[in-house]
């Protein structure tokens, strides 16, 4: 069957920014446009494609089977939409990399990087998407990214993909400066604070929920899950809550002594920070320039730490 003629751009660019900010009220904010707006804007695209592209579950927004399978070809065609009209603009830009940061590299390591690297080589464009680690993982699969660059994926979805190795990072307790429990042991903040956990489909989830096992916290007094710097940052400072999170997310902070670390006290709360992309992928020289520049960064990042 022919793609409805009434199907526009703005269509497929609201349905992949809902899915990237994971939700409505976020894609409008990002488009510049109400929330009602949008919605009608998803409304008519599933009236017709003639199915449920996304569907709500609770307070969550998840996408359907359907949704899945459009997602794949919509970010293809995109992709090859923007190519085009990249290369008919005449900006002198040639190549481009396409790279997914996740969290823990997006406000330390990597933006460092992406400057030295633009400025050595003004003919290719870097284009940064952000976004949960399954998400970002579909995008390489499907060649919409060359690479992410992040904690190591569960072994489960890493078929087909390869990681390399760029340094360790561990998981920490964030508190605000002046915290009442801040020279406390961990434990003890646990049992008395509200905790803000990692989303579920955070990969350092896991390591989180096996340290508040190995505590016997088997209910932390959770009332919000997130990953998100200026989210979690906001909640911190307007309360006692405290908040497991990668130290590269909040690396500034605890610098400038906005947060504090509370210790834990557990060898384990660590995981490995790398680059994945397409096993069979055979790097570009700029693709290898700029994991060059990588490796080059955390081999100065572990020396000033040690």
């Amino acid at each position: 069957m022919a793609m409805h003629k009434g199907l526009k751009l703005r269509h497929i660019r609201a349905f992949l920014d809902t899915i990237e900010v994971g939700g409505v009220s976020a894609a409008a904010r990002k488009q510049g446009i109400s929330q009602p707006a949008l919605s009608k804007t998803l409304s008519e695209m599933e009236a017709m494609l003639g199915g449920a592209l996304l569907e709500r579950r609770g307070r969550r927004l998840t996408v359907t089977p359907a949704g899945e399978a459009f997602r794949r070809h919509a970010i293809q065609a995109l992709q090859e939409l923007e190519a085009g009209a990249a290369a008919l603009s005449g900006d002198g830009i040639g190549d481009v990399i396409n790279v997914g940061a996740l969290p823990t590299v997006a406000g330390s390591i990597f933006p460092g990087v992406a400057l030295d690297f633009s400025r050595a080589h003004p003919g290719t464009r870097l284009s940064i998407s952000t976004g949960p680690n399954l998400y970002l993982l579909d995008r390489i699969r499907s060649g919409a990214l060359d690479l992410m660059i992040g904690r190591m994926p569960a072994a489960g979805d890493m078929p087909g993909l390869r990681f390399d190795f760029l340094y360790e990072e561990e998981v920490i307790l964030a508190a605000r400066a002046g915290h009442p429990f801040a020279n406390s042991p961990a434990p003890e903040a646990l049992r008395q604070c509200d905790v803000i956990l990692p989303t579920r489909g955070a990969i350092i989830r896991r390591i989180v929920d096996d340290y508040l096992g190995a505590q016997g916290i088997t209910e932390p007094r959770c009332p919000i899950e997130t990953v998100s710097l200026a989210t979690g940052l906001g909640l911190l400072e307007g309360s006692d809550m405290l908040w497991f999170i990668s130290r590269g997310v909040v690396a500034r902070e605890l610098a400038s002594g906005l947060l504090v670390s509370l210790p834990l006290g557990a060898q384990f709360m660590s995981g490995a920070v790398g680059l994945t992309m397409k096993h069979e992928m055979t790097e570009r020289p700029e693709v290898a320039r700029l994991t060059a520049m990588m490796h080059e960064a955390a081999r100065l990042r572990e020396a000033t730490s040690g």
